[in-house]
């Protein structure tokens, strides 16, 4: 994946790729792997660009859950990603401590800190969770009901 690609959400692609370091340190004490793969997205405010999607397998090359990005460009975040599971999926979304946030009387989000990769973790109240290692295992098991963690 380049990050060099005209009109391409630079930003994202680099949290992107954080995230994806994160999660592939996090579960490999799990014995499972991460394959990455392309995918294209198509937003409004970048057109087309090539980005990663990562998959979790585990031993037996068995596919536990992904990771797909939705967009760097989307409503109340700068960026999200579903973690899709067999069972259920989750949103993770980036959120900044600045700007948008300062300007606005009421946070969008309740419970950020730093800038970072959130969990929404009730909708209804706007409440998010920092995304860890912990947590990740959690939403990980919950998604795809893998009992590794």
């Amino acid at each position: 994946m380049s990050t060099t690609q005209i009109g391409a959400p630079v930003k994202f692609l680099n949290r992107l790729a954080d995230l994806y370091s994160n999660v592939s340190v996090w579960v490999v004490p799990r014995y499972l792997q991460v394959v990455r793969s392309s995918m294209n997205l198509n937003e409004e405010a970048y057109g087309k660009y090539e980005v990663e999607k990562l998959s979790i397998i585990d031993a037996n090359a068995k596919r536990v859950c992904e990771l797909l990005p939705v967009g760097g460009s989307v409503i109340g975040a700068e960026g999200r990603v579903d973690l899709i599971g067999d069972v259920d999926q989750e949103i993770l979304v980036y959120l900044t401590n600045d700007g948008l946030l300062e300007r606005r009387s009421t946070s969008l989000y309740r419970g950020v800190e730093e800038d970072g990769w959130y969990w929404i973790e009730i909708r209804r109240l706007s409440r998010v969770r920092r995304l860890d290692e912990a947590l990740f295992l959690d939403l990980l098991a919950e998604v795809s009901e893998h009992a590794c963690c």
